[in-house]
């Protein structure tokens, strides 16, 4: 249940406050006065698309909250597992408090008792706890697939539908890759060719990761080994083998200094000094012979170094790529070989795969067509009585759909929805035939159709809190009374809000808000307000378009609630 809305900055709605009560709550007001605002309100809480052009003028920001009573039950439980899941902690108490914040800019930002949450966890939260459902619903339980969801929303085989369609996406699937599959047939034989080919060119390469860098290096070195030889040599002379080397310098000096630092100990860093550098010589003249043995190369290195290169080279020339590419192209081909000489992705397997998918999206269809079925004759009979109770009592409805599941026909004739359409026939008038609702109905009989499905939705507990955008905007006068009294049997077991025009629907109401709009300091603002009795007959008196500070209209509209307690 919805106890309070907060709303600051909303348009033309500075800051309301509205604190709703179980049952039927009820607004109205002058048209453009605000009153689908609050609408507007309760959409963002429900996770809707938002938009800057719905921040009031001067502010930086909207801000919307709206706090929900849990109860108790599966929905309550249901709620309080959603909230932990997106907020990492579970709702205090058995109330939730829903926050959306939207910028200028459009940017929105939403909050579940105070916590940041996404606006997706908005609309998950959400499902649980509203339904808005306006003027457009008219129109769109015209529509074949909204009358297959209703149908589905009464009998409970929405998971079933579900179900249905993810079978039927699995066989399409496997449809594109069979048409791709036979698209490629004819080619398929010389692109296998092509790339074994190159596969088998490429791992003969053998081409190791960085070798070309280390062939060029080796080929530098062998191209210039004699010069390199000698270079080698002549250090090795100077350091060791002439009668005045760098090593023998070395020693004596050191022996020297050591027997000097003996006298003065001064001399022990220069010591020791010498000692390391005869030490570092000692280790270059071994890093040079090794250098120098390394140079003992067979002399037809050089050539095949050379040609090892140029055969690198002439294979990144033919494949159009460069050392860093090598390995990824390899593999991309490798792997593109595999997939078209993979057995099971050929035609013929994939035919068979596709015909099994079908098998499993019919035999579920036919789950959910046998569900439809059994729920088809209480479906039509509740809303039959509901229509009754709403002057219509000739009119029926009947359910149009196939009751055979064909696989062959699946691909061709199925939806997300089902097998086959699901069309909801009508006959309002005794001796006519059966028609589509969309050919049939004129505006007030749909309106009151639309309101009979409605009342027979919501007594399947769906959401506690439903609310109501002048969905009686077809309907006149004379109805309004069975009209409320028809919302007022749906507020028994849940709460209601309704925006309406019509006093008849208003009567019924047990808390009345009016939005008000007027001009202070030369700026438009609209207010909400809770009528007292006083002020809620002076309202439904000028929604008859009376006028409502005639004391006369003001007792009509008086005998208005009293028969609306009665009724």
């Amino acid at each position: 249940m919805l106890l309070s809305l907060h709303i600051r900055d909303l348009a033309l709605i500075e800051a309301a406050e509205l604190q709703f009560v179980p049952g039927l709550n009820v607004i109205s007001g002058e048209t453009g006065g605000g009153k689908s605002l609050v609408i507007a309100a309760l959409a963002l809480l429900r996770g809707e698309k938002a938009s800057g052009h719905l921040v009031r003028h001067g502010a930086s920001e909207l801000r919307v909250d709206g706090e929900f009573a849990l109860g108790e039950g599966d929905r309550a439980r249901a709620v309080a597992a959603e909230v932990l899941q997106e907020i990492g902690a579970p709702p205090e108490g058995d109330v939730v408090l829903v926050t959306r914040i939207v910028d200028a800019a459009g940017r929105s930002r939403a909050r579940i008792n105070g916590r940041p949450a996404t606006v997706a966890a908005l609309r998950a939260l959400g499902a649980h706890l509203l339904e808005i459902h306006g003027q457009h619903d008219a129109r769109c339980l015209m529509r074949p697939e909204i009358q297959c969801e209703t149908l589905d929303a009464f009998a409970g085989t929405t998971p079933l539908r579900a179900e249905f369609a993810a079978a039927l996406a699995a066989a399409r699937a496997v449809q594109e890759r069979l048409a791709a599959a036979t698209a490629v047939q004819r080619d398929r034989h010389q692109r296998v060719a092509m790339l074994r080919h190159q596969v088998d060119a490429m791992t003969a390469l053998g081409l190791q990761d960085g070798e070309i860098a280390r062939l060029e290096e080796e080929h530098r070195l062998l191209a210039h080994l004699d010069r390199q030889r000698e270079l080698v040599q002549g250090a090795l002379a100077l350091l060791q083998d002439a009668e005045e080397n760098a090593s023998g310098l070395l020693g004596r000096a050191r022996r020297h200094v050591r027997e000097a630092a003996g006298i003065d100990r001064n001399l022990e860093d220069a010591a020791h000094q010498l000692a390391e550098a005869e030490m570092l010589v000692g280790e270059a003249v071994r890093a040079l012979q090794h250098g120098l043995a390394r140079l003992d190369l067979d002399p037809d290195r050089l050539a095949a170094v050379e040609d090892r290169l140029g055969e690198v080279r002439d294979a990144l020339q033919r494949f159009g790529l460069d050392e860093a590419e090598w390995s990824s192209a390899l593999a991309a081909a490798q792997e593109e070989l595999a997939r078209l000489t993979d057995e099971s992705q050929q035609p013929e397997a994939l035919a068979a795969e596709l015909q099994a998918k079908l098998a499993d999206a019919a035999e579920v269809g036919r789950r959910l067509v046998r569900a439809r079925k059994k729920a088809v004759p209480g479906f039509c009979a509740a809303i039959a009585a509901e229509l009754a109770s709403l002057k219509m009592a000739d009119t029926k409805l009947r359910v149009a759909m196939a009751e055979e599941v064909d696989p062959a026909q699946l691909l061709s004739t199925a939806t997300a929805h089902g097998p086959s359409p699901v069309e909801l026939l009508v006959r309002v008038n005794p001796g006519e035939p059966f028609h589509p609702l969309r050919d049939t109905a004129s505006g007030g009989e749909l309106a009151r159709i639309v309101l009979a499905v409605k009342k027979c939705l919501a007594d399947q507990d769906r959401v506690p809190f439903l609310v109501f955008d002048e969905i009686d905007a077809e309907i006149g006068g004379r109805l309004g009374l069975l009209v409320g009294r028809k919302l007022r049997e749906v507020a028994a077991h849940h709460q209601v809000l309704i925006v309406t025009h019509l006093p008849q629907v208003a009567a019924f109401a047990q808390a009345h808000f009016k939005v008000c709009k007027s001009v202070v300091g030369g700026r438009t603002r609209s207010v909400v307000e809770l009528l007292s009795p006083e002020a809620r007959e002076a309202e439904l008196a000028a929604m008859g378009s009376w006028d409502g500070a005639d004391a006369a209209a003001v007792a009509e509209a008086r005998r208005l609630v009293e028969r609306a307690a009665e009724a």
